[in-house]
């Protein structure tokens, strides 16, 4: 059960606060933090073109291994972003996509590992040539009223639980207890919003972060990106809003190439009328002076690389779903294999055109 404490106003700014500062002089280099970007997320170029290279490496084979199968996440592509995988020779895999969400991913399959790698080694690069486009839903701007509506079929994948976000229990009490505008769906998505702004402080170095445990942000009341939104989708579902969980890869917007072996994840809610509604609360969190662009607006700093949590990959891994699928997976003779490195690498283009 999470029990609710009331503090003052100025108190629970001054834990926010001395959270947040602790947590800016630790290190960013976990996999699930984020970098500090210097400029304004409002302020970035409203289209970026890059060359991206991402680099899959297995290491340390077992010898005796009698088959690898190999899952490599592949740029989406869609309204915001255009994506063109420039790399044709895919090494014997194939393009395929998880029939539950439709994120794209590079499939192999290797009969024979000791004759096809080397050393117990594997390396496959995907060279990319994207365009990213800054993302404005204006109706989230002004805040007009709305109604709820009855969603399509289609967005059932995007409502009830997932294995981290269960909505009976402490989510639904947390709904109650914010006191939500009801039939207002967008209205009640810039209150949890600020809900969580208002009370969690981001520190991804909390025991328990970054796995998207929704009911142990609810307790814990902190995390990071990824128990932020964890906690806005859950909240939303249990107000049968559509709600989903979307990664992408950071880019730096003040250098002009780079690599990064991080992502950063963010949430989106459905309304009808309007569509699918972006907001990115953990790095409003961060830098308040962006607070009213981060609800409703996705700059040009991240390459969405997939969505939706309990991932069934295609064709169907032996293991579990994937709680996400930001990395590559490999099973070896049916059983998940650790020695699996993957890092991306980014250019700005100065080619004229979009890919």
């Amino acid at each position: 059960m999470v029990i609710f404490i009331p503090m003052t106003s100025l108190f629970r700014n001054m834990i926010r606060h001395s959270l947040f500062l602790a947590g800016v002089l630790m290190s960013i280099s976990s996999l699930s933090g984020t970098a500090q970007a210097q400029t304004p997320y409002s302020q970035m170029p409203k289209r970026r073109s890059l060359s991206v290279t991402t680099t899959c490496a297995l290491t340390d084979v077992p010898s005796d291994a009698r088959q690898i199968d190999l899952w490599i996440p592949v740029f989406s592509e869609n309204d915001r972003q255009t994506v063109r995988l420039v790399t044709t020779d895919l090494q014997g895999g194939r393009i395929t996509r998880d029939p539950k969400f439709g994120n794209r991913m590079l499939y192999r399959r290797i009969t024979d590992p000791a004759k096809e790698l080397t050393n117990g080694t594997l390396t496959i690069v995907l060279s990319y040539e994207v365009e990213i486009r800054e993302q404005v839903v204006a109706a989230a701007k002004t805040l007009p009223s709305t109604v709820k509506v009855a969603p399509d079929r289609a967005l059932d994948p995007y409502l009830g639980d997932w294995n981290l976000i269960p909505i009976a229990g402490p989510i639904t009490e947390l709904a109650a207890r914010i006191d939500l505008p009801k039939g207002e769906p967008l209205r009640a998505g810039r209150r949890i919003y600020d809900y969580l702004i208002d009370t969690m402080p981001y520190n991804y170095r909390a025991p328990g972060a970054g796995r998207g445990d929704a009911v142990w942000a609810c307790d814990s009341k902190t995390g990071d990106c990824s128990d932020y939104h964890s906690v806005f989708i859950g909240v939303s579902r249990s107000l049968g809003i559509p709600a989903d969980h979307v990664f992408g890869v950071p880019f730096s917007p003040d250098k002009p190439s780079g690599e990064t072996a991080y992502y950063h994840c963010w949430a989106r809610f459905w309304v009808g009328g309007i569509g699918w509604v972006p907001v990115d609360a953990s790095e409003a969190d961060k830098h308040p002076t962006e607070r009213d662009y981060l609800f409703g607006s996705l700059s040009t700093r991240c390459l969405e690389l997939s969505h939706g949590r309990d991932i069934v990959l295609e064709p169907r891994q032996a293991g579990e779903p994937l709680n996400t699928f930001v990395k590559p997976l490999a099973e070896v003779d049916g059983k998940p294999f650790a020695g699996v490195r993957w890092s991306c690498a980014y250019g700005e283009r100065t080619d004229a055109g979009s890919p």
